[in-house]
């Protein structure tokens, strides 16, 4: 493990000494009382703060609050959790104003700015004509975003996304995107599918078995990831 590593990992343990007083209420009201109500009142306060130190807080918190939050996400200010019930994997990065219903994130995920990923497509079922739709109950699921998947800014995610897919601008995933698709539009529509390395290596040379690195996506990733750019439009 480098030294930045180290430093990363020593900062972190500042940062869950620091949020004790947000975490320890929040793991009470959660396993004694079931309840998120302290969880979403430290969820919307740690999201205001800015800077390194708002991503240092919300990973010290997070790591205790969700099911699980690698110590290497970088979740960005004005994005909140509308469930605990998460997992962040390493090298996840999250950009600013996303709302995050249940989720897994898995690694080396990229979400730009003003994201919505939803707790599945029924958490409202329209049986009870006459009933305010805020009172009629639904399914909550939890959506699964596969490894290395890239999510441009303003999507709404309803349903599963494959490892390594791309998510357009302004689209609205309704149903599964599978793995290595570019997905556009509302509701998002597959556009193109892209080999995998190990596919173009098969189709090329025959016979030869492809390389371990290429059937491990994100084996040779930093320790920390680096946002080289503005998501997909």
């Amino acid at each position: 493990m480098s030294i930045r590593s180290y430093i990363r990992n020593a900062l972190v343990i500042v940062a869950i000494a620091l949020t004790l007083p947000l975490w320890l209420p929040t793991l009470i009201a959660k396993h004694l009382l079931g309840s998120d109500g302290v969880f979403h009142f430290c969820t919307e306060l740690l999201s205001l703060v800015p800077g390194k130190p708002g991503i240092l807080l919300r990973r010290g918190y997070y790591f205790l609050a969700l099911d699980r939050c690698a110590w290497d996400c970088q979740i960005a200010f004005g994005t909140t959790f509308s469930h605990s019930r998460v997992e962040i994997h390493p090298h996840v990065v999250i950009g600013r104003n996303c709302l995050i219903g249940r989720a897994i994130i898995r690694r080396g995920v990229a979400i730009g700015s003003n994201v919505d990923i939803l707790s599945g497509r029924r958490q409202h079922i329209l049986d009870r004509p006459g009933v305010p739709v805020q009172y009629l109950a639904g399914h909550f699921t939890q959506v699964d975003i596969g490894a290395n998947a890239w999510i441009g800014n303003s999507a709404v995610i309803m349903n599963d996304v494959g490892e390594a897919a791309v998510i357009g601008a302004g689209s609205v995933v309704v149903h599964t995107i599978a793995a290595y698709s570019t997905a556009v539009g509302n509701p998002a529509v597959v556009k193109k599918t892209r080999e995998t390395g190990a596919e173009k290596r098969r189709l090329t040379n025959p016979g030869r078995p492809p390389h371990r690195a290429a059937l491990e996506p994100g084996s040779e990733q930093q320790d920390d990831p680096v946002w080289t750019g503005a998501p997909p439009s």
